[in-house]
């Protein structure tokens, strides 16, 4: 691959969304074009995880526009109308067909090297119907939307599961090579039937830009969630440890900062269960992220059990990179468990047990040297495994190595 080489990369999430998968799509964007290779984004109108599009985008403006270097060519798709995995697959249908259309009509050329993410599955359909003959697709998939999707009650049957599975499988095996985020998600592929060469290529931290912190001194401990309020995040156990706190440990204060489609669910139950030690606050799309993460002395990293093998929670590298400590849930075994196993940088419990999520927050809320080793911990190993150069430079021999061979 000759360093002008162009690349076409459909993402149906992108900047300006803050969290999921927009930063991570919008980082491997710049990184391509910083490197020499004129890139073009596919993405939808902006929304994530609001349920109405970005109000900058509403008026039918910024369809084309140049973010970092790169060209981003936005289909007229906005959020799902309703929730559930009908009204998304719906949505994500018609990122498809619009996609097919501009790609008909010459408004987006096929390209010979082709980067797709998933989610969603049907954007993986788009970047290999983009391919031109001989080309190379490879699918990157941060989210398997059919275990999400199943193991937290979203598809309400078998059939809908065993749908999502099979076009997971057609979808992925026409690629040249898909890119997973761990080897629980690869053996995840590997058992629906997904038969194409599968590499680990983790999440990144830009430690550049994300510095440590240090912790602000204050009378009250601030304990922080920054991120989607969704439902495979688990939240509920955030809820049941501020009734524990409550009781025993009324002075350190819960916030929970971000948006999604749990939001109201959870400040309901806040409200029902009389909870003056947890708030609810909304992500600011202006504030840095290190600042933004270093506001919290102790964060949470709860994870519905369910969906810990179809997903990593990227937040981790972001909050080690600050030097900030956290306690996870997570089943031993899992993925997150392995992770504290491997880098020391934080506390793992089991999850939906609020008496020992509790416990582990007050033995870091009760000793500041251990706050300050996990978090120095964390740091050094985010520097040494997860930096961004490291990454997505691996990620970009890999690419011009399978497509030279092609």
């Amino acid at each position: 691959m000759t360093p002008a080489s162009d690349v076409l990369f459909v993402s149906r999430y992108f900047w300006p969304e803050l969290i999921g998968s927009a930063p991570f799509s919008t980082d491997i964007a710049e990184w391509l074009t910083r490197h020499g290779r004129r890139t073009t984004v596919v993405s939808g109108l902006p929304h994530y995880p609001e349920p109405a599009v970005f109000p900058a985008y509403r008026d039918g403006k910024c369809r084309r526009e140049i973010v970092g270097g790169s060209t981003i060519e936005r289909l007229s798709v906005g959020a799902p109308k309703g929730g559930g995995a009908r009204a998304r697959i719906a949505n994500e249908a018609e990122f498809l067909l619009r996609g097919l259309a501009a790609l008909t009509t010459g408004r987006i050329d096929r390209h010979s090297i082709v980067l797709a993410l998933c989610p969603s599955i049907l954007s993986v359909a788009l970047g290999v119907a983009a391919k031109r003959r001989n080309g190379v697709c490879v699918a990157v998939v941060h989210d398997i939307q059919s275990g999400l999707a199943e193991k937290l009650g979203m598809t309400g049957g078998g059939g809908l599961a065993r749908l999502m599975r099979a076009c997971e499988r057609l979808v992925l095996n026409r690629t040249d090579l898909v890119v997973v985020l761990s080897t629980e998600m690869k053996d995840q592929l590997r058992g629906i039937g997904v038969t194409v060469p599968i590499e680990v290529v983790p999440l990144w931290v830009d430690t550049d830009q994300i510095k440590v912190v240090e912790p602000v001194s204050r009378s009250s401990l601030k304990v922080l969630y920054s991120g989607n309020l969704g439902r495979k995040q688990g939240l509920g156990q955030i809820v049941d440890l501020a009734a524990e706190l409550a009781v025993s440990r009324p002075d350190i204060e819960i916030i929970l900062r971000g948006n999604g489609s749990q939001g109201q669910e959870l400040a309901a139950e806040i409200r029902r269960r009389h909870l003056p030690n947890v708030r609810l606050t909304e992500l600011q799309p202006n504030e840095a992220l290190g600042p933004a993460l270093a506001a919290g002395d102790i964060h949470l990293v709860p994870q519905n059990p369910e969906a810990a093998a179809f997903a990593v929670p990227s937040k981790v590298f972001n909050i080690m990179a600050v030097g900030r400590p956290f306690v996870a849930t997570a089943l031993p075994g899992s993925v997150l468990w392995e992770l504290q196993r491997e880098s020391g940088a934080f506390l793992c419990v089991p999850p939906d047990e609020p008496l020992g999520f509790a416990e582990a927050v007050l033995r870091l809320a009760d000793d500041a040297w251990l706050r300050r080793e996990l978090g120095r911990r964390g740091r050094e190993f985010v520097e040494l495994n997860y930096a961004k150069p490291r990454v997505l430079g691996a990620f970009m021999s890999r690419l011009d190595a399978l497509t030279a061979h092609r």
